[in-house]
């Protein structure tokens, strides 16, 4: 593969759930070190899209490639935040046990070592929840409990990382710091975020996909009034302070 090759390709992807459409004929391209969100309706697909690319689900027709080769052979490329993390909060489970979680998921089996733990102190350190570690995770805001969930995901040094809506009952300042954490580690990563904060997400991302069974990809961070449109089918006002507010200005064909 060339530099210029795409990260992850999909190709003319559908997929239905017991007959009923979830997507349809999908192609997007997302180039490496890309810092892509996802935005669309409830229901629209977005992550239906997402749980195809891991590998999570199989499409009905289509193919995807992530560096040249199926999802499922490409796992150990993947960091992945789900939108609900399989954890109890109320279970007394440590900051440092749930990010060595994901040291035991990369390796299948065995037992922590050394070079987990360093591993996981280093993810302590990027995510900015030093001195953190021995506290129990029903004890964080959710904010910084977000942070150790993309701390777990990110302690097998991932190539891409995928969020679904990582800022879920987090505060506007919490949101605005966990963004800028992500903007980063796009440094050195690929990044494709499913949100619905689409002031704060217009503000970090490099492209944005309007997924409403179909996908529209706009290379570029700004959402403009046709994107929402097309993905909505409806007027949508971006709010702010309380006020509705329009902050994109509107192209004349996407």
């Amino acid at each position: 593969m060339t530099s210029d090759t795409p990260i992850i390709q999909v190709r003319d992807l559908s997929f239905s759930y017991n007959g009923q459409p979830a997507l349809v004929n999908v192609s997007i391209d997302v180039p490496d070190k890309e810092f892509l969100a996802i935005i669309g309706p409830n229901g629209g697909g977005k992550s239906t899209l997402v749980k195809l690319i891991l590998g999570l689900l199989e499409p009905d027709s289509g193919k995807i490639l992530v560096r040249g080769r199926s999802p499922k052979k490409m796992a150990h490329c993947f960091g992945y935040v789900p939108q609900d993390v399989n954890i109890n909060i109320h279970f007394p489970i440590s900051v440092i046990d749930v990010i060595l979680m994901g040291r035991l998921r990369h390796r299948g089996r065995g037992r922590i070592n050394a070079e987990d733990r360093q591993k996981a102190m280093e993810t302590v350190q990027l995510m900015g929840i030093a001195g953190f570690e021995n506290r129990r995770i029903k004890d964080l805001s959710a904010g910084q409990r977000e942070r150790v969930f993309i701390a777990r995901a990110l302690a097998t040094d991932p190539d891409i990382l995928i969020l679904d809506e990582p800022t879920a009952g987090v505060d506007t300042s919490g949101k605005t710091e966990l963004y800028h954490l992500l903007g980063k580690l796009n440094e050195t990563k690929t990044i494709i975020v499913v949100s619905h904060d689409l002031m704060i997400v217009s503000s970090y991302v490099k492209s944005v996909a309007c997924v409403n069974q179909t996908v529209h990809y706009h290379p570029g961070n700004e959402i403009t009034e046709a994107m929402l449109d097309m993905g909505y089918h409806c007027p949508v006002e971006l709010v702010a302070h309380g006020q509705p507010h329009r902050i994109l200005k509107t192209h004349g064909d996407f």
